[in-house]
C-alpha cells in the first residue's frame, strides 16, 4: 500500500508525503532489550520480530528512500514520518473489545505489564494537532523536515496505557473494576498449553489464535521516548489538557 501511495505522488506530482507510523517500527526487539527515554537518534539493535512492526519498519524504510525522488512534472518528493504510540477515537474498536473482555471477567481488566516497566507509557491525544503542523511546516521548510522522523508527544502526565483505558471504560461503566498484574511466568505457560492444544486437536476443532510469546515479550519489554524535536522543528505545541483529551 506505502509503495503505490508513493508511486502516486510521482505520477501525479504530489509533492509532499507525511507518513503515520509507528513506535512499533523500532522496536521492542527479539532479545527485548529495554530502551528508556530515547529519542529519534537513539541506535536500537535487533530485529523488529512482530508483523506490524515489521510493516511499519519496511514502509518507513521506502518512504526515507523515496525522500528526493523526481515527479512527473520535473519537482521533488519530499516526504517526512511520525511515530505515535497509540491513538484513540471514538470508535476505537480494541477499546469495545477489552470492554467485552472485562465484562466476561465480571467487570475485572486485568493487565500483564509488570508495576515498573515504561513500555506502555502512553499520553492521551494531540497527535493530529501534530499532524496538522507538520504537514503544514512540510511545504513551508522542506529542506528542515524532508527526511526527519518524529515520535509523536505530549505535554499530559505519562500515565500507564491500562490505567488510561480503564478510566476511559470505568468512566462509561462504573461496575468495571482494575484487576491484577498477570505474572509473565503464568502467562508464558498458558500460551505454551495452547500451542500443544492447537497441534493435538486439528482438524476436529481449530482453538482461535492466542497470545504469542514474542507479543507477550513486547508487552513486557520497558521502552519509552523522551523528545522535543517536534517542537524545535515546527513549532508544535500541545492544544489539549488530560481532561480535555
Amino acid at each position: 500500500g506505502t509503495e503505490n501511495v508513493l508511486r502516486a505522488c510521482c505520477v501525479l506530482s504530489i509533492p509532499h508525503l507525511l507518513y503515520t507510523s509507528s513506535i512499533a517500527a523500532v522496536g521492542p526487539n527479539t532479545s527485548c532489550e529495554p530502551l528508556l527515554r530515547g529519542n529519534e537518534d537513539t541506535q536500537y539493535s535487533g530485529e523488529v520480530e512482530l508483523p506490524y512492526g515489521k510493516t511499519k519498519a519496511m514502509a518507513e524504510k521506502m518512504v526515507l528512500e523515496a525522500n528526493g525522488k523526481k515527479l512527473s512534472n520535473g519537482g521533488t518528493l519530499r516526504t517526512c514520518i511520525l511515530r505515535p504510540n497509540t491513538i484513540y477515537g471514538e470508535k476505537a474498536t480494541f477499546l469495545q473489545e477489552l470492554y467485552l473482555l472485562a465484562r466476561a471477567r465480571d467487570g475485572v481488566l486485568n493487565y500483564l505489564e509488570p508495576e515498573d516497566t515504561e513500555r506502555n507509557l502512553t499520553y492521551v491525544g494531540n497527535v493530529a494537532w501534530m499532524h496538522v503542523l507538520a504537514a503544514r511546516q512540510l511545504q513551508l521548510q522542506p529542506d528542515l523536515l524532508a527526511g526527519q522522523v518524529y515520535y509523536c508527544y505530549d505535554d499530559t502526565p505519562s500515565t500507564k496505557a491500562v490505567l488510561v483505558r480503564y478510566q476511559l471504560l470505568s468512566s462509561a461503566d462504573p461496575s468495571l473494576r482494575l484487576g491484577s498484574h498477570i505474572p509473565y511466568w503464568k502467562m508464558w505457560l498458558m500460551i505454551q498449553l495452547h500451542r500443544l492444544i492447537r497441534a493435538i486437536l486439528p482438524p476436529s476443532w481449530r482453538p482461535q489464535p492466542f497470545l504469542s510469546v514474542a507479543l507477550l515479550n513486547t508487552i513486557v519489554t520497558s521502552f519509552s521516548f523522551q523528545t522535543d524535536k517536534a517542537s524545535r522543528h515546527f513549532g508544535y505545541k500541545p492544544l489539549f489538557t488530560w481532561q480535555e483529551s
